[in-house]
């Protein structure tokens, strides 16, 4: 191989190895609706706003949020937005922690949660 062949993999690599490193630090948005059974729509509200208090002040670098529907008052929205994807890591593993420590009450939600995650695309 030549010195040049040689000094444009090194530079593929680093430029690869570089991207992989910028990929994992790059905010990392997920996005939960939530659906109380009727009749238990506090209970939820304060559980979800609770659990964004208790989330905060562990991962103090992550956003949490806790909205209600203007449409459908029934429906609950939590987004976090996470510097990195170690950030939402640390943050699931907090999460399980707390679901087995305070499960959810039997009957609480009316259907299941939709989680989603998304990818910054620009700021």
């Amino acid at each position: 191989m030549t010195r040049r062949t040689i000094h444009c993999l090194a530079l593929v690599a680093l430029f690869a190895i570089s991207g992989q490193m910028a990929r994992a630090d790059e905010q990392v948005i997920t996005v939960g609706r939530y659906y109380p059974a009727p009749g238990r729509e506090a209970e939820l509200e304060a559980r979800l706003l609770r659990i964004a208090k208790y989330l905060k002040q562990q991962e103090p670098t992550v956003t949490y949020r806790v909205h209600r529907s203007a449409k459908e008052p029934t429906v609950f929205m939590f987004y976090s937005i996470f510097p990195s994807q170690a950030a939402l890591d640390r943050s699931r593993a907090l999460v399980a922690d707390g679901q087995k420590r305070d499960p959810p009450p039997d009957g609480i939600f009316g259907r299941p949660a939709e989680l989603e995650t998304f990818g910054l695309l620009v700021e």
